[in-house]
């Protein structure tokens, strides 16, 4: 389609920096439908009342076409429970 971005197929990381696979892994994915992640990045982290970690990833919907974005989402730790910010953002 004219002037639509077509997304480059990624490959998911070969080995994340350890505290970020455990932020990953602590997220509960298999409760989330509609769409699935990769993570391509590991984009920063920042102290709070615990820990966020941000990562670049690829969203794949689970509809008919597979539409791929590029999102920007963050991973909250708080006492070794992993929760996924709801307020990521789509990059392209």
């Amino acid at each position: 389609m004219l002037g639509q971005i077509k997304l480059e197929q990624f490959k998911a990381l070969e080995e994340m920096p350890q505290r970020y696979q455990s932020a990953w892994d602590g997220v509960e994915w298999e409760k989330f439908t509609g769409a699935k992640y990769n993570p391509l990045l590991c984009a920063g982290e920042q102290l709070v009342n615990g820990r966020n970690f941000y990562y670049v990833a690829e969203q794949v919907l689970s509809d008919v076409a597979g539409t791929r974005h590029l999102v920007l989402l963050g991973v909250h730790e708080h006492d070794g429970q992993y929760y996924l910010n709801r307020e990521f953002k789509v990059i392209l």
